[in-house]
């Protein structure tokens, strides 16, 4: 609206929610039509992150101690 919010009536606030609401719904729709279709197995792949060096580190460290852990580090250093 060419009004702004606080000089508009109670309607107007109404109406122009419920466009601002349908224009919003217009977008996600569109997007969700636009994404391609995923294969099943593509999406079952995904769903565990790889493991990185920190996850390495935390287990050692938890399973071996913190030296164990540190040794690590140091081993991983070129």
């Amino acid at each position: 609206m060419a009004k702004p919010w606080n000089e508009m009536t109670p309607a107007e606030r109404m109406a122009d929610r419920i466009a601002k609401n349908r224009e919003i719904d217009q977008r996600v729709s569109q997007k969700i039509l636009a994404e391609p279709k995923k294969k099943a197995g593509e999406t079952a792949s995904r769903t565990k992150a790889p493991r990185n060096v920190l996850d390495k580190f935390q287990e050692i460290k938890k399973t071996q101690g913190m030296d164990a852990a540190a040794e690590f580090v140091r081993s991983r250093k070129p």
